[in-house]
């Protein structure tokens, strides 16, 4: 077998036994370690079985139009492949059974192909492609490892992310056989279970080449920003809708502080006034949305002199004060204005003169986007 064959047979299992079931709701099994050389072959190949690739194109598609309408998410698409693999391999290096001798050594340079395969993923173009970097990521972040821990009468055996074999487990009442078995989840392995290898830093780096993920997960994101890449997902009006809802569903409180502090190192950093526009956007929908979904609203900490929740929670009333285009942002019917303002005056109060001050500087500052990205 040629190394060309080589290379397409391990692309062949990760799409088959990863990726397939990764996005369908099966179980994901780990191929060899993954080489970003390997990162050219896969962007441009195809999975063999026509099933497959129709079942993995279907769940991007799917997946991906629970946070915007796409009609598809090409698979052989450079970063949704290095996010992939780049995903595979930290999972990969979670397993205990690396821990020995003649594999321990494996592991570092499994780890600096993470890194390099971070470094390949270039910044989203489009929607689709933000979409499934996004999808393949999210995923990932939700997939557990099944631990089973086997004692019979003489013997304690314990099996990390594999099923007991039938010899350990046959004759349970002859053998007193009892299994227990825990669920470990991706984030709690990466960021607690190999603190000798420290994988919670590429898996923030990863996360932060992803820019739908790196706000909807900003838990993961310790200092959030509001980069190129998050700023030019969040100019496409209907991408931001979709994000901004997720982001409601989850209650504001835990995005004030991050978004707040976001927003003020953005608002350092001279940026232009359409990213200003896009970056204010994001918040003041929020709030609106919060509204009318009959969110009970977060009440900002009180901070000497602005605090970030403040600022955050004043994006909304100082968009009653501005002149200009940007107040289009709270342009709804008559009924649900008055609701709105209502909600602008309690933040307001509950954010300080100071804060709304602030909030409305930005605001004048900011120019809306001409058409959507």
């Amino acid at each position: 077998m040629s190394d060309q064959d080589k290379v397409h047979e391990l692309y062949q299992e990760l799409v088959t036994h990863f990726l397939d079931p990764l996005l369908n709701g099966g179980v994901a099994q780990c191929t060899r370690a993954l080489p970003p050389a390997a990162l050219d072959h896969f962007a441009l190949a195809r999975p063999v079985e026509t099933t497959v690739e129709g079942s993995i194109l279907e769940a991007l598609a799917r997946l991906s139009s629970e946070l915007a309408p796409v009609e598809l998410v090409e698979l052989a698409e450079r970063g949704l492949i290095a996010t992939l693999m780049a995903v595979h391999d930290l999972f990969w290096l979670t397993d205990p059974e690396l821990d020995r001798a003649f594999a321990r050594g494996a592991r570092a340079p499994v780890r600096e192909w993470v890194f390099e395969l971070i470094q390949a993923i270039p910044m989203p173009r489009t929607r689709s492609e933000a979409l499934g970097r996004h999808v393949v990521l999210d995923r990932a972040l939700s997939l557990e490892r099944e631990d089973t821990v086997v004692k019979n009468w003489a013997y304690t055996y314990r099996f990390y992310g594999r099923p007991p074999p039938g010899n350990v487990v046959a004759l349970p009442k002859v053998r007193f056989v009892r299994q227990d078995k825990t669920q470990r989840g991706m984030l709690e392995l990466a960021m607690e279970g190999t603190p000798e290898l420290d994988l919670e830093t590429p898996l923030k780096a990863l996360v932060a080449r992803s820019p739908i993920t790196q706000i909807l997960r900003h838990d993961l994101s310790p200092e959030l920003r509001f980069g190129q890449a998050s700023l030019a997902v969040l100019s496409d009006d209907v991408l931001r809708a979709g994000i901004v809802q997720e982001l409601v569903k989850r209650g504001t409180g835990h995005v004030a502080q991050p978004f707040g502090h976001a927003l003020r190192v953005l608002s350092a950093e001279d940026p232009s006034p359409q990213h200003l526009f896009v970056a204010l956007a994001l918040i003041a929908e929020m709030q609106i949305l919060e509204v009318f979904d009959e969110r009970a609203g977060h009440r900002p900490r009180s901070e000497p002199a602005v605090g970030d929740e403040e600022l955050f929670a004043a994006v909304l009333p100082a968009l009653f004060q501005v002149r200009g285009p940007v107040r289009g942002l709270i342009a709804v019917n008559p009924n649900d204005a008055a609701e709105l303002r209502e909600r602008a005056a309690k933040l307001q109060q509950q954010a300080g003169d100071d804060a709304v001050e602030m909030a409305l500087s930005l605001l004048e500052r900011a120019q809306p986007l001409k058409e959507s990205a």
